[in-house]
């Protein structure tokens, strides 16, 4: 699977869509992380693999330049796990018309 996002692709997403998004956020914490021989379990803090507030900020400013939304510097400490990050981007789409809060 390709691991480049297209700009807007979180507001095309549902969360129908928390695997592709798992997917590709693995794939940016394994690249900006340098964790490439690292299994990243979805569940756990990322802290935990050694995230620190530089590589937090780098992931959090390359979400907003690959998705074109801003979001708060603090996003991988307000969201500190894979799953809690992609559930949080994901409830960033839009819903379509008549689908339930």
């Amino acid at each position: 699977m390709d691991s480049t996002w297209t700009r807007n692709t979180v507001l095309n997403l549902s969360h129908a869509d928390l695997p592709y998004l798992r997917d590709k956020l693995l794939a940016m914490v394994h690249r900006e992380m340098r964790l490439a021989d690292v299994v990243v379990a979805a569940d756990r803090n990322l802290a935990e693999y050694g995230l620190d507030s530089i590589v937090a900020l780098t992931i959090a400013g390359d979400l907003e330049e690959e998705l074109g939304i801003e979001l708060p510097p603090t996003l991988l400490w307000d969201y500190p796990t894979i799953n809690d990050l992609a559930g949080y981007l994901a409830s960033l789409a839009p819903r379509p018309a008549g689908d339930a809060a």
